[in-house]
């Protein structure tokens, strides 16, 4: 692979950075995300010069977040133009975007922007049937960011700053180089470029940061762009690390892991180190409630606390999400799986007759009962089913739920009475299980804790003339 046209210095280090970290392949079908300015320009151009080394098929890609009026229009025309110089199509989403639906979604204007940019470009891929999508993401970006994550205060995935390669698609081949290298680069190629007014407003604190906070603290060391993007590179690594080791300890700890819902051996997670734990539970309340954004710090620290020292019973909400423990177990279900796993679903009555067979709507259990010989019992009955004497009951039977106050006499207690709450604790059935269990219930109280204990008063004897069998099928 030769070319006739040497490569200038920047295109040489972009080439270089592609090859050592394996962002780009020979043969990539490419979107490079283009917004007009000069870090773009300039990632695009290195792409065009390139492109025939590398057998790409280069496209554009440019959202217009309509803020801007006729600058972003301007912006568009621009690109539009960029494209057509080289031979190279070109995509523009205009998107309307509004400060109400930001504050609807409870994200600042400039992240609901950018999260609807990667929405836009990621549709674009897949368009274009592409297999990379192209950042300008340059070496002073990179300090802005982390400085920006450093103010708030966040952990190692945030000061670990913008990767070079994110998913599938998504790769940064300029990170390593600064912005003067930028402008140089276009002047030598004798390309323009835009500039975004909006990066002059101090109202955003990436400006604020961008124009008085690194001026400030190169008056104290002159490669800060170096040092931050150094320790953004250890940091990344670090907390890859550290999240191996948190999916490693959630294989050991999790005991549940479905869908909107998961469940850990409390002993188990508590055993844990402190830095592996909390990576735990964030990464699962962040998987649960669906959200990109990780949790705040103050929240994962309120559930480790009350973890450590709370009881079982307690309950917090966090995001569409409910945390508790429930015995000795925490449990992370999203208000969805509450909902429809029948977490709250209470059945008041479903009347039975015998025979009779109906469907126990909060596990799907199949519920039959039916006159049968003594023959059939054979011995003790399953905990599926129960033997019951016809003649110490009316046979005005329905199932339902529990309810507070309920009470019946266990088989085995003597006859003596126990209230169902306390059968309930001593089993340590969950307080979100209990209303799926189904009681078959007559007049005279209680005959069937369904699945658990029948009722001593109700129960096949010696006497017993003819036998009734209730069933759970499921």
């Amino acid at each position: 692979m030769s070319r006739l046209v040497p490569l200038a210095g920047l295109e040489r280090k972009v080439d270089q950075a592609i090859r050592a970290k394996g962002l780009l392949a020979s043969g990539d079908r490419i979107v490079a995300a283009v917004s007009g300015g000069p870090d773009s320009v300039a990632l695009f151009r290195c792409l065009v010069e390139l492109r025939t080394l590398w057998h790409w098929d280069v496209s554009i890609g440019h959202v217009d977040h309509g803020f801007r009026g006729a600058e972003s229009e301007g912006d568009a025309t621009f690109v539009e133009a960029l494209g057509e110089r080289f031979g190279v199509p070109v995509m523009v989403r205009r998107l309307h975007l509004n400060k109400y639906d930001a504050k609807l979604k409870k994200k600042s204007i400039q992240e609901y922007a950018r999260r609807a940019r990667y929405r836009a470009f990621e549709q674009m891929v897949l368009e274009q049937k592409a297999t990379k999508l192209v950042l300008g993401h340059t070496a002073d970006d990179q300090a802005e960011t982390v400085l920006m994550w450093m103010l708030r205060g966040c952990g190692t995935g945030g000061l670990g700053g913008m990767p070079p390669k994110r998913g599938v698609h998504v790769v940064r081949p300029l990170l390593d180089l600064h912005r003067s290298e930028i402008v140089t680069y276009l002047e030598e190629r004798q390309e323009e470029s835009r500039m975004d007014s909006s990066n002059d407003q101090p109202v955003y604190l990436r400006n604020r940061i961008r124009q008085h906070l690194i001026p400030q603290l190169k008056q104290y060391s002159p490669g800060i762009v170096n040092v931050l993007t150094r320790q953004a590179h250890i940091l990344r690594d670090d907390h890859a690390y550290l999240e191996t080791l948190a999916d490693e300890a959630l294989l050991h700890t999790c005991v549940s892991d479905g869908m909107g819902e998961r469940q850990f051996d409390r002993t188990a997670l508590l055993n844990v180190p402190l830095p592996i734990r909390r990576r735990v539970v964030r990464q699962s309340l962040q998987i649960i409630a669906g959200q990109q954004q990780s949790p705040t710090f103050d929240f994962v620290e309120r559930v480790l606390d009350r973890l450590e020292h709370g009881q079982s019973g307690w309950t917090i909400a966090y995001d569409g999400v409910q945390v508790c423990q429930e015995y000795d177990r925490l449990v992370i279900r999203s208000f969805e799986k509450l909902h429809h796993s029948g977490g709250d679903f209470s059945v008041s009555g479903m009347p039975l007759s015998i025979p009779g067979e109906v469907v126990w709507l909060p596990t799907g259990h199949r519920f039959s009962i039916s006159k049968v010989s003594r023959a059939v019992m054979n011995g003790h009955a399953h905990h599926s089913e129960i033997y019951l004497d016809p003649e110490k009951f009316t046979p005005e039977l329905m199932l339902r739920s529990w309810m507070p106050g309920d009470v019946f006499c266990p088989k085995g207690l003597g006859g003596r009475q126990k209230k169902l709450q306390d059968f309930f604790s001593d089993l340590k059935l969950p307080r979100s299980q209990r209303t799926k269990v189904p009681l078959l219930v007559a007049p005279e109280g209680i005959v069937w804790v369904g699945g658990l204990r029948g009722d001593e008063r109700f129960q096949v004897s010696t006497s017993t003339a003819s036998v009734v069998m209730a069933k759970m099928i499921g």
